[in-house]
């Protein structure tokens, strides 16, 4: 890659200053900044809001070393309104930094956001609020900015996935918030598209059909999942990055491609319901969107002595391989499907970036925030079970092993969701600890580590088998031997327990958490260390070093063998 287009991709949402302004004094998405005077004049003729709720909550985003943006949602607005927004070095705002003014704006869903860009230095602590013209105040959130390169400070992310708002609730987030972390990674899958669940725990408002497709109805879904005082909490305490996976749309679609399941009777046509999920996601999030590039997530930040690359594996990716219905189970089909070279997850552009990123980055830690699993999950030797993941896409996952090995590229580790189970392992060419003769697929050393986080409450493969702690300890008694099984390369599964994954990156090591609940149908439930693990430099392997204090398994309803692999193919053909 030039060094110019490096320069152009180094940072994700990157904003042409006359280009933003232009998009932004036109209404274009809503997203509006005040980053610049031209834009702080047209602001100015706008009146004050008054009169309205942040019920919301508040979040920041795209945090560099001196810069960040701020994100509120207002109720109530009839207009294009002004907020107050002040940032301080103390939680009383005594001593600011910053103030300036935001764009409150019903045409997107009442969000605003400010980009500051002055005031702000590396590895400093800040709070923030919005104000309305009345006196009305937002929530206090706060951030800390990142070290500069080359700084040792250790860099702590939490990572979690896959929070239905219907099938449980907000303990993990609960714990999350209190964990005094860096940056939190949404990996995916951040709302469900269902309207409704046999059996939910919550409710969110109803639509026609049971899910959401127009925009209204995505916006309405974004203001519930945000109406939890839990997830609130996360948003206020640290910065956000996200990317997203497939269900802030539809179920397992494929860039311009429905999934299969939804394929019949549609009341939008696919790319319209798309566009709709992609724009209120935007709304939701912290972030400035780049006009010439309005939908590109994928990206990298350094944060001290990590570099963060965001992947988008569901935009670009070429339709699952296998499984023409959609059905995403492989196991009658002949598995050289997955070794064509015209499959993608990435496509070429984001790709390029990807490997570029690593080949030339200098951080000690190359951390990739991925949506599926990079390591292979099979059901038998060379037969994977999912080809919606990294293992549908092996030629690509081949490419990307190899370029990291043939230069020399050390401790690169992924962070995952979307599977709804707690897994640790290394990834290789092939996906898994050894060549496979019936792919026709020589392996290699392992070059990166992975740790796959349970969900915050969507439902796994022992939900089937089981609806307490201790039955779904059963169930995962025979789930989890079978899996770690087929999957050597696995070194750690755990099929029982949801929840979220924090991560420190220090000089020596890779020290990774998984933090879990015991029943996430219960807002206070319980939350314990699962497990731990230690990755050294230069050794793409995670050790574990302890292990968290699981409930006795049930001692009567475990499943047989054959109703555990029963379950793991329904749960991969649904989730």
């Amino acid at each position: 890659m030039r060094h110019q287009d490096r320069a152009r991709h180094a940072q994700p949402y990157s904003v042409d200053r006359r280009g933003f302004v232009r998009s932004a004094l036109t209404g274009a998405a809503g997203l509006w900044v005040l980053s610049d005077p031209l834009l702080g004049r047209a602001l100015a003729a706008i009146p004050g809001a008054s009169d309205v709720a942040f019920a919301q909550g508040v979040a920041s985003g795209q945090v560099d070393t001196a810069a960040a943006t701020l994100w509120t949602a207002v109720d109530g607005l009839t207009a294009p309104s002004r907020l107050k927004v002040e940032v301080a070095t103390d939680a009383g705002f005594a001593n600011l930094v910053a103030r300036t003014e935001a764009l409150a704006d019903p045409a997107a869903a009442g969000t605003a956001r400010v980009r500051i860009t002055s005031g702000l230095q590396p590895g400093q602590r800040y709070w923030y609020r919005f104000e309305t013209a009345t006196g009305e105040s937002s929530p206090v959130g706060t951030l800390k900015t990142p070290p500069p390169p080359g700084s040792s400070e250790p860099v702590k992310i939490a990572f979690f996935a896959c929070q239905d708002f219907l099938v449980g609730n907000y303990a993990a987030h609960r714990d999350l918030a209190q964990q005094d972390v860096d940056l939190v990674v949404c990996l995916g899958d951040y709302i469900y598209e269902q309207a409704y669940f046999d059996g939910a725990v919550r409710a969110v408002p109803e639509t026609p059909d049971g899910a959401t497709r127009t925009l209204a109805e995505y916006r309405t879904q974004y203001a519930t999942y945000h109406s939890d005082p839990h997830l609130q909490a996360v948003r206020a305490a640290a910065p956000l990055m996200a990317i997203w996976d497939d269900h802030e749309v539809e179920d397992n679609y494929a860039a311009t491609l429905p999934g299969g399941a939804s394929k019949k009777g549609r009341a939008i046509p696919f790319l319209e319901r798309r566009a709709n999920g992609y724009n209120a996601w935007w709304e939701a999030m912290p972030f400035v969107r780049d006009p010439a590039d309005p939908n590109r997530t994928y990206g990298a930040r350094r944060i001290g002595q990590v570099d963060l690359i965001s992947l988008d594996t569901r935009q670009f990716r070429t339709n699952q391989p296998c499984n023409p219905s959609d059905a995403f189970v492989s196991l009658c089909v002949d598995p050289t499907a997955t070794l064509s070279k015209k499959a993608t997850l990435m496509g070429t552009a984001q790709r390029d970036f990807v490997i570029d990123r690593l080949q030339s980055s200098t951080a000690n830690w190359k951390l990739i925030a991925n949506q599926v699993m990079a390591m292979s999950l099979d059901i038998a030797p060379g037969i994977t079970i999912n080809t919606d993941a990294w293992d549908g896409y092996a030629y690509e996952r081949a490419l990307l092993c190899d370029a990291i090995a043939a230069t020399g590229v050390k401790d690169v580790a992924f962070f995952t969701g979307d599977i709804h189970t707690f897994f640790a392992g290394s990834v290789t060419r092939t996906g898994r600890h050894k060549s496979v003769p019936v792919l026709g697929l020589k392996n290699g050393a392992p070059v990166a580590s992975e740790l796959v986080v349970g969900s915050i409450t969507s439902q796994g493969i022992a939900d089937r088998l089981g609806k307490d702690e201790r039955s779904r300890n059963a169930a995962a008694k025979v789930l989890d031997p079978i899996l770690r099984g087929a999957n050597p390369h696995l070194r750690f599964s755990n099929s029982a327990y949801k929840g979220y994954g924090i991560a420190v990156a220090s000089s020596d090591a890779l020290r990774v958490e998984f933090r879990a609940v015991r029943e996430p149908r219960e807002e206070q439930s319980a939350v314990f260390t699962l497990a731990k693990f230690e990755v050294p430099r230069g050794v793409p392997i995670p050790n574990q070093v302890a292990s968290g204090p699981v409930a006795p398994a049930a001692r009567t309803g475990a499943p047989s063998k054959t109703q555990a692999v029963e379950a793991l193919k329904d749960f991969v053909a649904s989730h």
